[in-house]
């Protein structure tokens, strides 16, 4: 006390070197390096003294139950697979207080340790499972996952060259005067309000309380829509009539292809470059155009990737108009795409054959269009049979991941489509509610309120995943069929790919191992439909040995920076409101005993 210096920060300073003589000790200890220096103790006031029993007591009970095999303890997951995403997504705590104890009887694994090359992982399990150590677990036979070295991020500006990448295309200037027309006859904000309440809550969903529109706002959107349906721009094709854009005989329209909405967020830098990479494995020739928001456009190198694959590019930036969600962009994009024919996807949506196939189906060539269909029962707020008329009222809704339109066939239709969509704030919450809120039932509710019959699948979709000991299946990804009942689309709704995967197969979570239609069948008829033996391992050995090409940036979470996964995302479908029980994976449930509906 002679220095000045008050007694309790003497205190802390003693006790901070107390506590590292006892990590000192303990961490000799751990590796056989014990010696009696760390034991050694110096004249200290009493409250030291029993500081430092406390201390080596806890020290000692660290040793008898191994503590430290298992640095961060076990992981919880969000649902009853063990290598679901985990409950706490924001952080993992090494050394946790829970050391020694015995896990719940939830689902998870024990993370053993985690460096820059290996994860080491132990004792996965499901939900109701007995309980696990996991200091002994992981000092037991712990699973040993390799880790892919690490991607160099790298600048990706736009690429501006446009001369030396003819793959860049330029929208015609009857394209562009097609979207100012629309742009113009679309007209103001519409000035009306939607019910008190959100569709993307069903708690809230003013559907659900029987609410509806004044009648007032009801007819100004009727009124604007006849309006538009007056002044839209008529179809561009070869012989102008009055009204039409062009002047010219030559069409603004022609060939077939198919149409992507790209982007360079982490969600569709790797998708829409496997699905790319599915179509030319299918050995698929069609066209494709990728479209891209302003400021996404690939860098240089990636462009002229995509010239070698046979993209082009197309820049949202080219046409007039502001959007102001992703939905918008994909319907626009069909409709002033160069293609008379087009088969709009989704950039999460795998084909697993060559869809072209599907331009020469009976449902498409008698109609001009084919539709699939979603799991669930139509959802329309009341008010839209009021305002589109009730034949706008179905059974059924639709799932726009996948779309095929001849537009001369289907331009009053994909008219009116522009003018919902462009005005999203109210028909999308008009035309479905939180299970699918957006764009999906627009091009449909547009055809049945012009009169206009449409191709639909006859075949359902799937619900594709893996299973727990909770549900019969947690799905990430919607299969969908070909008209003749064949799969092929795989929607990965849930689970994007991403290149965050391990270096050892043996470590990669397989997430398409049943389906609510197939069961455990599932991978066998994958195989046959793909014509690959393993259709999940070619989409792994694609991501891992092309992630850094197609997005270098280094991981969001700390579960993605693991040597195993991906951790899986997913919902139990029949936790839902509102499932569509006529569709055939539901009917096999129903025979099978469950409640469904």
């Amino acid at each position: 006390r002679s220095t000045g210096t008050p007694p309790t920060q003497k205190m802390g300073r003693t006790h901070h070197g107390v506590r590292r003589a006892l990590l000192k000790c303990y961490y000799d200890f751990q590796s056989r390096r014990c010696n009696c220096t760390c034991l050694c103790l110096v004249v200290l006031p009493l409250p030291l003294v029993f500081a430092f029993f406390r201390g080596a007591k806890l020290v000692a009970s660290m040793i008898l139950t191994g503590c430290g095999a298992s640095h961060y303890g076990f992981i919880c997951a969000a649902h009853c697979h063990p290598y679901a995403l985990p409950l706490v997504k924001s952080h993992v705590s090494p050394n946790p207080a829970t050391c020694g104890k015995l896990s719940t009887m939830a689902a998870g694994y024990c993370l053993c340790n985690d460096n820059d090359t290996t994860t080491l992982i132990a004792a996965p399990k499901g939900c109701g499972t007995k309980p696990v150590n996991c200091e002994r677990a992981c000092a037991g036979n712990p699973i040993v996952g390799q880790k892919p070295l690490d991607c160099v991020p790298r600048p990706r500006p736009e690429c501006k060259d446009t001369t030396s990448h003819k793959n860049i295309i330029k929208p015609s200037k009857t394209m562009i005067n097609l979207a100012r027309a629309f742009s113009k006859s679309r007209g103001t904000d519409l000035g009306v309000s939607l019910p008190a309440g959100t569709r993307r809550d069903l708690l809230k969903d003013f559907v659900m309380y029987d609410r509806r529109m004044s009648h007032v706002d009801v007819d100004i959107v009727k009124r604007r829509i006849e309006k538009f349906k007056r002044e839209a721009p008529k179809y561009p094709g070869g012989g102008f009539e009055p009204g039409g854009v062009t002047g010219v005989d030559t069409p603004a329209f022609s060939g077939r292809g198919i149409v992507i909405v790209g982007g360079s967020a982490p969600k569709y830098a790797t998708s829409y470059w496997v699905v790319l990479h599915a179509i030319r494995r299918a050995k698929s020739k069609l066209p494709i155009q990728l479209w891209f928001p302003v400021g996404e456009t690939p860098d240089c190198v990636r462009i002229a990737e995509l010239e070698r694959m046979g993209v082009n590019i197309v820049s949202f930036a080219d046409f007039p108009g502001k959007m102001n969600n992703r939905f918008m962009y994909k319907l626009v994009a069909m409709i002033f795409s160069s293609f008379e024919e087009v088969l709009l996807l989704d950039s999460d949506n795998i084909p697993l054959r060559d869809p072209t196939e599907l331009f020469e189906s009976e449902q498409y060539v008698s109609t001009g269009s084919l539709l699939w269909m979603d799991f669930w029962r139509g959802s329309s707020a009341p008010d839209c049979q009021t305002i589109l008329g009730n034949a706008t009222a179905l059974r059924h809704t639709h799932e726009s991941g996948q779309m095929l339109v001849k537009k001369s066939r289907t331009w009053d239709a994909l008219a009116l489509t522009f003018f919902m969509n462009s005005h999203s704030e109210f028909f999308y919450p008009l035309t479905v509610n939180y299970m699918g809120l957006g764009d999906k039932e627009i091009f449909s509710t547009a055809l049945l309120h012009l009169g206009l019959p449409y191709g639909l699948v006859p075949h359902g979709p799937d619900h594709v995943g893996v299973r727990t000991n909770m549900a019969v299946v947690m799905g990430n990804t919607m299969l969908q069929h070909s008209p003749d009942g064949s799969p092929m689309f795989m929607h990965t709704n849930l689970g994007k790919p991403t290149g965050w995967v391990p270096a050892s197969e043996s470590t990669y979570v397989r997430r398409w191992q049943v389906s609510l239609e197939r069961g455990t069948d599932f991978p066998a008829a994958l195989a046959e439909a793909t014509g690959v033996e393993d259709f999940e391992m070619w989409y792994y050995r694609l991501i891992l040995n092309r992630r850094c090409f197609f997005d270098d940036r280094p991981a969001k979470h700390w579960y993605h920076k693991l040597a195993h996964g991906p951790f899986l995302e997913g919902f139990h479908i029949m936790d839902h409101y509102n499932v569509n029980t006529d569709l055939r994976a539901f009917q096999a449930l129903i025979r099978q005993g469950y409640s469904v509906g």
